[in-house]
């Protein structure tokens, strides 16, 4: 009889198992059961037009409600973050569109990533005051003891087939020093865990039947054996009492579990849609089973939404006497790899130096967002390469400082900065830090430690911005207030046709006998 029993068990587990796979509100089929779906989307950054894997926001908007028609009374929709910022089409109206379409989508909640702060509090606030939809991000503070930002919430109760769901927001910590420090500086980004930790009893105690963390921390799946690693499953890790994670930041394809918790993020640019089912027990008060997918945004062939259709092509009425002007010719692609120096990068130095009138250049790798294609140059572009209303600021710093901002530069932790003026030598096979060989001046003198310098660098770069801390102690720093964005647009209309091609101004010894330079 026991063993009847146990099989019982075992096909009554299965068919749940089955329930959630599909996302059908268990609850309508099982009294005491309850079936919950979370879906998910992170990382949109922008991506309201269909392009290649892009769906844009009508397809995908169509994807949502149809998912969410499956679960009608049990499903939660939730954004990561990382919403506004990322192409021309939602850069130039500092991510209005996007909110229009969330709106439209019926979005729960959204938790802020580091990148809802690149235009500032005014356009953050702004966003927010649009929304139909609750902010929630817990770890930001004011520094001077204000408490959290006053426009977001820690976290939201949203109810269910008669459960509460506690969604408590968390923004990366990484926010600090890659969003520009004017910004961020009045606030800390406390440990995720910690605050999560502090928490949990407080939802609980208002009748949280599930928690779940919405994150834009990083995860990662080894495709091979499914283990989750990254921020996001370091939290679920070590904060008992947490029954999902919802995560984004590293425009990854997650649907695991860490610490039996199920982990989600949906890839980016709308390409996936994640959902985390959850099945709770009314009687043991808890749940009793989960899974977790990233679902594939279906692009050819797929129905466009016809309300998120409209407002897209609305905006893109209003955009289009920016965004379509054009401004010259690329015989090649101007490629861009934030982690290696780039043709765009080597290109954009060099046309700060210029209009800085400095002996050195200097741009951050992650301050350059996308390649331009060969073939027409439009302002368009040019928005999509520099989301950023970022200015040049020049300033002096002696040959010494040069050498530190190279030393941080390279090493890989933000990027590699993009600069012109110099002829860099190294050594990959050094540690961070003693991979300099040899530096020299555009005119082949090599650097003086002993001199002064005149530097051009970006407004984020010089406050600070990517722990370039050094720009702060240069001398007569001075910001021109002319946008990074116009001297790119003027270079490109001044030549015309552009032919630009690397010129090997980083080389790579890889290892020869050659003392560090100093």
């Amino acid at each position: 009889m026991r063993k009847k029993n146990v099989a019982l068990g075992l096909i009554m587990i299965w068919a749940l198992c089955l329930t959630i796979w599909t996302g059908v509100a268990a609850a309508e089929e099982r009294p005491g059961i309850v079936g919950i779906d979370l879906l998910t989307v992170n990382d949109f950054h922008g991506a309201l037009i269909e392009a290649g894997r892009n769906p844009g926001a009508a397809k995908f908007g169509a994807f949502v409600l149809g998912e969410r028609a499956k679960n009608p009374h049990g499903s939660i929709f939730l954004s990561a973050g990382d919403m506004f910022q990322g192409s021309p089409d939602s850069n130039l109206l500092y991510g209005k569109t996007v909110v229009e379409v969330l709106n439209a989508l019926k979005l729960d909640a959204m938790t802020l990533g580091n990148h809802e702060f690149d235009w500032g509090l005014d356009k953050l606030r702004q966003r927010v005051a649009e929304s139909n939809f609750q902010y929630v991000s817990s770890n930001v503070r004011e520094k001077d003891g204000q408490g959290r930002l006053a426009f977001v919430q820690p976290y939201v109760m949203l109810e269910r087939l008669g459960l509460k769901i506690a969604v408590i927001g968390i923004v990366t910590p990484e926010t600090a020093y890659t969003t520009g420090p004017k910004t961020v500086a009045p606030f800390e980004f406390r440990d995720p865990a910690t605050v999560v930790r502090e928490l949990i009893p407080a939802v609980r105690a208002q009748g949280a039947d599930v928690v779940v963390v919405l994150s834009h921390l990083a995860s990662y799946m080894d495709q091979q054996t499914g283990e989750v690693t990254g921020d996001a499953a370091d939290l679920v890790r070590s904060t008992p009492g947490v029954d999902a994670v919802v995560s984004g930041h590293s425009h990854q394809t997650v649907a695991g579990k860490a610490a039996g918790i199920p982990v989600v993020q949906a890839y980016y640019n709308g390409r996936a849609l994640g959902r985390i089912s959850l099945v709770y027990s009314r009687r043991d008060r808890k749940i009793i089973a989960s899974s977790v997918q990233a679902l594939e945004t279906p692009v050819k062939d797929a129905k466009a939404d016809a309300g998120i259709a409209a407002i897209v092509n609305r905006a893109q009425s209003e955009i289009a006497p920016v965004k379509n002007v054009a401004l010259g010719r690329t015989i090649g692609d101007l490629s861009h790899d934030r982690y290696e120096l780039s043709v765009l990068g080597e290109w954009s130095a060099d046309v700060m130096r210029q209009a800085g009138k400095a002996d050195i250049a200097f741009q951050n790798g992650g301050g350059l967002r996308t390649s331009i294609p060969a073939g027409a140059v439009t302002m368009g572009n040019l928005y999509e390469v520099m989301p950023f209303d970022n200015t040049l600021v020049t300033m002096e710093l002696s040959g010494a400082q040069v050498l530190q901002v190279l030393n941080h530069g390279l090493n890989g932790k933000a990027g590699t900065v993009q600069f012109s003026g110099l002829q860099v030598t190294i050594d990959s096979s050094r540690p961070y830090g003693e991979q300099l060989m040899e530096v020299r001046l555009a005119d082949g003198r090599l650097l003086d430690p002993g001199a002064t310098y005149r530097i051009v660098t970006n407004d984020f770069m010089a406050a600070g911005g990517d722990e370039f801390t050094m720009f702060q102690q240069g001398r007569n720093i001075t910001d021109t207030f002319i946008p990074v964005r116009d001297a790119l647009a003027d270079a490109v209309k001044k030549a015309g046709t552009l032919r630009v091609k690397k010129d090997g101004r980083l080389r790579d010894i890889k290892g020869l006998a050659v003392k560090p330079a100093a």
